[in-house]
Order: C-alpha cells, then structure tokens, then sequence
C-alpha cells in the first residue's frame, strides 16, 4: 500500500512538473492591456507639480525610463492590437513632450534651448529620446517630430561612426553598452521608416561588437568597454537583459545568440521557473548596487524581469511562462474600471512607474511593423 502510494503521489508531482513547464504563455487580453496603459497615461499626463509619481521617483534616469519604456510598450500595443494605434500615438506625444521639457530635460539638457545633439553628452538621454521620435513616427506618419528625428538620427550616427569603441558616454567618463544598444535601435527604426543608410551602420557594430566588446570567455557583451576614464566591466544579468531587448531591434539574429548564451551561463532551471543571476556563477547575497538591486544568492530582480522580456521577444514561450510566475508570485493586480497596475504580494508597498512601464514593455515584446525578424529565433528548450 504504502509503494502504490508512493509511486501514485510520485506520478502526480512528476505531471504537475510537466504541467507547470509547459509553454503556455500568450501575450495579455488587449482589455487589461489597455487599463495597464491608462494607468501610464494618467502617471505621464499628471503635472510634475502636483507632485507626480515620476517626480517622486528622485531619480532623472528612472522619470527618463518611465517615460522611455511607457513609449515602447504602446508601440509594441499598437503592433499587436492595430486599434490601439492613436490613443498610443497620443500617449507617445505626451511623453515627448515632457522628455522635452520635464526634469528628465533639464538633468541632462538645457530644456529651455533648442535641441542641438552635439550639445548633449549623455547617449542615455539622446538614444532614448531618439527611439521615441521614432516610435511616433511609427505610429503616425504625420508626426510633428520627423525633422527632429532626422536631425538627431544623423548627429547620433555621425558621432557612434567616429567614437573610440562606437560607443558613446551617458555620462562624461562613463560608457555603457546598453545605452548604446538605445541609440542603435533609434538608427535602424529610422532607416525601416525612412530607407536613411544607418541600418548598415549597425550591421557594422554588432561586427566590432563581436570582436572587441565581448567577454572572451563567456561570448557575452561587456557592461563597460575599456576606456582610458574606466576598465571594462564583466557581462551582467541586467546589462544583458537590457541591450537584448534593444538588439532585437537592429540584430535579431545577434540578439538570439547572446539571448541563448545568456540563458546558458547566467540561468538556473527548476523546472516550473527559471531564475536568473546578477553575475556569471555568482551566488552572493547583498544589497547589490543601483543597476542590480538586492541579490540573493547571486539572483537580481532586473536579471529576472529583462529576460522574461527577452524570451518573449524571441518566442521562448517556455521560459517566458516560467519568468512570468516568478514575477506574479512577488506581485498582486490592482484593478479599477479603467486602470490595472501592481502592488508588492506580502507587503504594502506600491510597484514605481518605471516597473510598471518595464513590465509591460516585456510583456508585450513584437517586432515593430518594418523591422526585422530573426530567421531562427530559439525555441523553447529544457
């Protein structure tokens, strides 16, 4: 009696095993992405004077993010439900136009000046603002922000051809790879829009990229090139996470390996969910740092949340659905008649703009109309 039951109960945990890991993510119903994104509309639209969520924020990069992210996943809507097009158009604008002139603005430029790319140090702010005149553009072809866009484009292209490492600095002394991921990702889309030459010119980078901006031993894109104000950083979960987002923009093909490689190095497969690590082999516990977040036993939050991400872009339904209950199981809905956001699951705590944009950007990955698609993207593996 007691074998039977043993192998009665073993077999009923053995199918729950295959159940759980089964690939049955699907992107959400259009109706509560739509609240989602109310949600972020209302958060974009409020004044930074009466002491908006993004304000509270206290950080320009993370009211830039809110803004940036929010932009990509009403494009990404719009893809994929074609009746969301205006109101994402509208919403689109609206962000713009407080990257133009909000607090974000006035941390990384004179808001009160005209734009002028070559007075603007930071790539963080430029290729973000860019990817977002662009993402209009996509959504309206009679945008009102097309010369800017070509304007910005060129002066990007023009200053990644000429920069040691085709890479420029968000901050003076400071160059991250994945803010450049950014800006090449707002050179591509503004080739698919307007024929301009600049795709070729991010064919050509992912070519040096393979040469001089890889980790030899992991294959893996560095966080930081070597420069002579800074040494060059190892691949990091969120660093990773983050360029491949960008780089199945520009290089699909490009960002399936890394994607894959990533999984392969930096991942741990229970079965019913997938964890992610901050760094290669790392199993450290700590507060972390800014880009990582808390670190337990080496697993960031960011490395977790970019990766769901990233395997729904690339149709890793699998993994995205183990990603996917990691991230519900540390979160609970707020719903409203024309509003859903999050709060923490366990504690009472709210879940910041910029999460909210994130997630729903990851949660709703496509290829934008035009752009390209990878020939072979990975399919869902053990």
């Amino acid at each position: 009696m007691k074998r039977t039951f043993f192998l009665v109960f073993s077999g009923l945990l053995l199918g729950l095993w295959v159940a759980l890991s089964w690939p049955t993510y699907h992107y959400p119903n259009p109706a509560a992405l739509r609240r989602k994104a109310h949600y972020l509309e209302r958060i974009i639209r409020t004044p930074e004077a009466e002491a908006s969520e993004l304000t509270a924020l206290g950080n320009a990069e993370w009211s830039l993010f809110s803004l940036s992210y929010a932009v990509y996943a009403f494009t990404n809507m719009a893809q994929l439900d074609s009746t969301f097009r205006p109101e994402a158009a509208h919403y689109t604008q609206l962000a713009i136009g407080k990257m133009l002139a909000g607090s974000g603005a006035r941390a990384f430029r004179n808001p009160n000046a005209a734009i002028e790319a070559d007075s603007i140090t930071s790539v963080l702010y430029l290729g973000h603002l860019n990817l977002m005149l662009g993402c209009h553009r996509l959504l309206d072809s009679a945008s009102p922000y097309r010369a800017l866009h070509d304007s910005l484009s060129a002066t990007l292209h023009r200053q990644l051809a000429t920069a040691p490492n085709h890479c420029l600095a968000s901050y003076p002394g400071g160059v991250w790879i994945p803010d450049n991921t950014v800006a090449l990702a707002s050179l591509q889309l503004h080739s698919e829009l307007t024929g301009s030459p600049y795709r070729a010119f991010c064919q050509q980078w992912v070519a040096y990229a393979r040469q001089h901006l890889t980790d030899p031993k992991t294959g893996l894109l560095l966080s930081k090139p070597a420069t002579r104000h800074q040494e060059a950083e190892e691949p990091r979960g969120s660093h990773l996470g983050w360029s491949i987002f960008f780089l199945c923009r520009f290089a699909p093909a490009y960002a399936a390996e890394q994607y894959q490689r990533y999984q392969e190095q930096f991942s741990t497969n229970f079965g019913a969910i997938r964890l992610y690590h901050e760094r290669a082999g790392s199993y450290e516990t700590s507060a972390g740092d800014v880009d990582s977040g808390p670190l337990i036993l080496g697993y960031s939050i960011p490395a977790n949340a970019f990766a769901f991400g990233n395997a729904v872009a690339l149709g890793d339904w699998r993994n995205a659905q183990r990603l996917r209950r990691v991230i519900r199981f540390g979160s609970r809905e707020v719903e409203t008649p024309e509003e859903l956001h999050y709060r923490v699951r366990f504690v009472d705590l709210s879940v910041s703009p910029l999460a909210e944009a994130l997630l729903l950007h990851a949660e709703t990955m496509t290829p934008w109309h035009g752009a390209p698609t990878a020939a072979a993207a990975p399919t869902a593996r053990q």
